[in-house]
């Protein structure tokens, strides 16, 4: 399978059940359809319709602030601050708040806002750990921070957000873990999407750069004698020299969960975590670290996954691990500027019984095919540079479908004329198992009824590792082979023998 690698449960943990989301989110549950998602408050649930619930604010801290209060209780042992401004050195704290049952609050460098202020009296919190140097969080903040606990307030930093990871890991946990985790240091979403798993497993994240390990990190899997050793992230996140030599840290092996980009990885990770029937899932950006970072937590609490979505579609992976998942609920965090109202529309469509769903429950690999779709790839390169022209179907110009339909009659095949008569008359096929020639379609809701565009699987670009498509695309444009998109990309294409 080539959009969500599969890996082994055993290789990852042992899958869990997650655990019912606490009651607190009940008071922002409402009801969605498959069109629009209301405003936030709290509505009933209509029949047939999937519960959702978004967790915003104003800003990135209000945002932090509402996740808080609306998970956990009053009198927590201790709670967290990272800067709101970046993101490495929080990144490694997140599952440790998760395991601990803490919030991550954030701040910015001036000072403690308003929203965080009033959670942090709410909370009274046992204590009060900072992650990061002062030049995340302040001085002068971590003195004000210590009028809301009585605990004091330690922080845990070191020379680079690779050291820091390594001191939060420290102080976190004792030599002999079962496992621990290492992602990318340089961007956010591989580890974040692990950060629930981690923090419900009793593991650290560790960081590292794409080129090497630091010292830093080296002393920190010395000390922690992992069991085993999973990568999170592809080898543009964690290069393979990196992989390999993690594997001289554990007797266990070094396995990888990865996928085709952020989102894929994001539902590989939960497809290898979490068995069908999930009590609630979390969505969160994958262009912004805020709203995840605060969400980690939460999610671990209520035992469950953290799926990164587009800011304009619901990526194909993610659509079909929610089917997969088939959540009681899904909670997204951020606002619509984070997480539109469309998106959480298609995710809520993608388990109330849709017929995407449908054929997912039902679904097995079908025959492979029989020569036509190759013969149709084959002339369709011929084409190459044409122009595009709307309802064109011939060589001074093609429309999406149009070029679909002459290559596969050149190919021998009579094929029906629109994207979505074409979807029609074919034969299901899962994107993990698609083969050069078949047909891939985009939907503007996540379903058969919204398609607007297709075009052919063209296999993987043997100098990129590419996953390639050959369409005519949009006017002013020519038919082109350019690598798969995944946003509003059905997870399903269609086969001709």
């Amino acid at each position: 399978m080539w959009w969500m690698t599969p890996v082994r449960p055993a290789e990852w943990h042992a899958p869990v059940r997650a655990r019912p989301v606490i009651a607190a989110l009940a008071a922002v549950v409402v009801a969605v359809t498959a069109m629009a998602v209301p405003a936030v408050g709290a509505g009933a649930t209509a029949a047939g319709t999937a519960e959702i619930s978004r967790l915003e604010g104003t800003d990135r801290y209000v945002t932090a602030a509402t996740i808080s209060e609306a998970t956990f209780a009053p009198g927590v042992k201790v709670a967290y601050v990272a800067s709101g401004t970046d993101f490495p050195d929080a990144l490694a704290g997140a599952p440790v708040a998760g395991m601990g049952g803490a919030p991550v609050l954030l701040v910015p460098p001036s000072g403690i806002p308003a929203s965080v202020r009033t959670e942090l009296v709410r909370l009274k919190p046992g204590r009060v750990v900072v992650l990061g140097g002062t030049g995340a969080v302040s001085a002068a903040i971590e003195t004000q921070l210590g009028t809301y606990t009585r605990g004091g307030v330690t922080r845990l930093d070191g020379a680079d957000r690779y050291a820091t990871a390594a001191t939060i890991s420290e102080a976190s946990f004792a030599p002999g873990v079962k496992v621990a985790y290492v992602a990318s240091g340089t961007d956010f979403p591989d580890a974040l999407a692990g950060a629930p798993v981690a923090g419900m497993g009793g593991a650290p994240v560790l960081l590292v750069p794409p080129s090497g390990i630091p010292a830093a990190v080296r002393t920190e899997l010395v000390r922690l004698k992992p069991g085993r050793v999973v990568v999170l992230g592809g080898t543009g996140a964690v290069s393979a020299a990196v992989k390999t030599q993690l594997g001289t840290y554990t007797r266990g092996g070094v396995t990888r969960l990865d996928g085709a980009d952020r989102y894929a990885t994001s539902a590989t990770i939960s497809k290898a975590s979490f068995t069908t029937g999930a009590d609630v899932v979390y969505l969160a950006s994958g262009t912004g670290f805020p709203d995840a970072l605060a969400g980690a937590p939460a999610a671990a609490t209520a035992g469950a996954p953290v799926l990164l979505v587009a800011p304009t579609g619901l990526p194909a992976a993610v659509r079909t691990e929610l089917v997969r998942l088939r959540p009681a609920s899904i909670v997204v965090v951020g606002g619509p500027g984070a997480v539109s109202g469309a998106v959480a529309a298609q995710a809520a469509t993608a388990v109330a019984g849709s017929e995407i769903a449908r054929i997912a429950a039902a679904y097995s690999a079908p025959p492979a095919g029989r020569g036509a779709g190759v013969r149709a790839l084959a002339w369709a390169q011929t084409q190459l540079g044409v122009p595009y022209r709307y309802g064109g179907a011939d060589p001074t110009g093609y429309d999406c479908s149009g070029l679909v339909m002459r290559a596969y009659e050149n190919a021998g095949v009579q094929l029906t004329r629109t994207t979505r008569q074409q979807w029609a008359s074919t034969t299901r096929v899962a994107l993990a198992d698609l083969q050069p020639g078949d047909i891939v379609f985009w939907s503007s809701d996540g379903e058969p009824s919204g398609i607007y565009h297709n075009a052919l699987y063209a296999g993987v670009d043997p100098v990129t590792g590419k996953h390639m498509r050959l369409q005519s695309p949009s006017p002013g444009k020519v038919v082109e082979l350019v690598p798969m998109y995944e946003t509003n990309l059905l997870p399903f294409g269609g086969r001709i023998g």
